[in-house]
């Protein structure tokens, strides 16, 4: 890490609970799910999938004052409720932390964990928001120094970080066809879809992409979004192995330990997970032998990036290469994710949320580019966002600050 002084003592906090009820939703019009009636309701289950998703894309935001006046912005992956993030933050965290000084970032994590692992805070809201609160001051350290936040956590961070797009989410096949060409002409490398619980038509689907990409797309990723039952792990395992997946992402269930250790030993795709991890002590056991994955997804809107670094670095030591998660969030969040990866090995291509970055300049302006296939490290101190307060303001449902 930078021998750069990551010394920090908080002033204040204030957090912002966002809802961008104007734009498109968080999946667009996939598979003709579409979003017209997204002032209905606050949230929808697709069939297929288990996971509740927003209908309006939600953020939370938060913002730091260290005591030596410099000013930060963090942001936690919480799609669904932000405004329970928001309320631990600017409540909660700020009592506890305000008027004690810390080392650096990670012993302020490891502060606010202890303050609640006795009573079993050991994942959910209350790690978001010190996950938030990690990358805020991570970014206010960043400026204080006149550094990108990447220098700060490594000594050589890499400079060019080539991604893949998340999702095609168009409602026809012929539409998300021709939005896949368009990105290879643009340089994308990768192309991740999700399955909706047909696994045959999930196979049918990719084998159609590659047959109209041919060359123009490199890897292809596959995530099943935790929905695969009885024998069909294995199933689609050796069905995207056979197709040249470059991974299986979130197969089981995600505190199926066994199952995944099982799954893993199978033939076919590599087995992808760990967005749902929020800390070290969670992925211990997944990184001893037998092992249950082959790579490593960490999330810095819910691990942090002090804690996802010791992540990162334990998956390294059993040989399990790291790709960050880059799911629902502003451009904050993808600021972090793109620090966090430029301090990672990339042998994996980076995850590119672009529908959402779209979004993320309703409220701020960022230095990471999307250019000829992936991103390039800014030279900007900080994580590279200047947040506009005002259009916050706009979007603003809940407000939570001292």
């Amino acid at each position: 890490m930078s021998s750069v002084d990551l010394s920090c003592a908080i002033d204040e906090i204030a957090a912002f609970h966002l809802a961008f009820t104007d734009q498109p939703g968080y999946w667009e019009d996939y598979r003709g799910g579409g979003a017209a009636s997204a002032e209905a309701k606050r949230f929808e289950f697709r069939e297929g999938w288990q996971t509740v998703y927003p209908r309006t894309v939600e953020a939370v935001l938060l913002r730091v004052k260290l005591a030596d006046g410099t000013i930060g912005w963090g942001e936690a992956n919480t799609p669904i409720g932000p405004e329970v993030t928001a309320l631990i933050g600017a409540r909660l965290l700020l009592p506890m932390v305000r008027g004690r000084a810390f080392a650096d970032p990670a012993a302020l994590w490891d502060f606010l964990y202890d303050a609640q692992r006795g009573r079993g805070y050991a994942a959910g809201y209350y790690l978001d928001a010190l996950a938030a609160l990690d990358i805020a001051v991570w970014d206010a350290l960043g400026l204080r120094a006149g550094l990108p936040v990447a220098a700060l956590l490594c000594e050589t961070p890499r400079e060019e970080m080539p991604a893949y797009l998340s999702g095609l989410r168009q409602a026809t096949l012929d539409e998300r066809i021709a939005t896949m060409l368009h990105w290879a002409d643009s340089g994308i490398q990768g192309i991740k879809i999700f399955l909706d619980g047909d696994l045959d038509a999930g196979v049918e689907e990719l084998a159609a992409l590659q047959r109209a990409a041919g060359d123009r797309i490199d890897q292809w990723m596959v995530d099943t979004l935790w929905m695969c039952r009885g024998d069909t792990g294995r199933l689609a395992k050796q069905h995207f192995g056979e197709l040249g997946a470059r991974f299986l992402e979130c197969p089981l269930q995600p505190e199926d330990l066994a199952g995944h250790r099982q799954l893993r030993a199978a033939p076919g795709a590599p087995i992808a997970l760990g967005e749902h991890f929020r800390t070290h002590y969670q992925t211990e056991a997944w990184f001893e032998q037998p092992l249950a994955l082959d790579v490593y997804q960490p999330d810095v809107g819910r691990t942090g990036l002090s804690d996802g670094l010791r992540q990162v670095a334990a998956a390294a030591k059993v040989g399990i290469p790291s790709t960050p998660h880059m799911g629902n969030g502003l451009a904050v969040f993808q600021a972090a994710s793109l620090h966090f990866a430029a301090a990672c090995d990339g042998e994996y291509l980076q995850e590119y949320q672009a529908g959402l970055a779209q979004r993320a300049a309703l409220v701020s302006e960022t230095a990471w580019r999307y250019a000829a296939g992936g991103f390039r490290l800014p030279d900007r101190p900080g994580l590279g966002v200047v947040v506009d307060t005002e259009a916050v303001a706009r979007y603003t449902v809940q407000s939570e600050g001292n």
